[in-house]
């Protein structure tokens, strides 16, 4: 079976339905009604709608990959936020949240390779 049709059978449809309205209502309000976009806010939409949409799949949360680019999506949003200017304190928490869940994450990987 190719990779793109066991995508398609873990696809939960309600969730990625929930999904694109948020993402839909979320970009009307950050780039239309809200105003002109920043570079920041164009690069932090690239940064959160694939994490938003990886919600939608089944079993992606067994990935090997997955939690450490969360965890470094979440210093990247942290850092975009303090860059743009706004919600220090929230930049402040995405950013130490990200490096905890990090160092948890290698530490937890370390510990499971040398037990053995």
């Amino acid at each position: 079976m190719s990779s793109l049709q066991t995508l398609q059978n873990r696809i939960r449809p309600r969730a990625l339905l929930f999904m694109l309205l948020l993402v839909g209502a979320a970009t009307y309000f950050e780039f239309v009604y809200a105003g002109p976009p920043t570079l920041y806010s164009i690069v932090l939409w690239i940064i959160v709608v694939p994490m938003l949409l990886a919600a939608a799949v089944k079993d992606v949360r067994s990935h090997p990959l997955y939690q450490p680019l969360m965890y470094g999506g979440f210093i990247a949003i942290g850092t975009l936020q303090y860059l743009d200017g706004e919600w220090y304190l929230l930049a402040g928490l995405f950013v130490l949240c990200g490096i905890g869940g990090l160092v948890a994450e290698f530490r937890n990987k370390n510990s499971s390779t040398h037990s053995g």
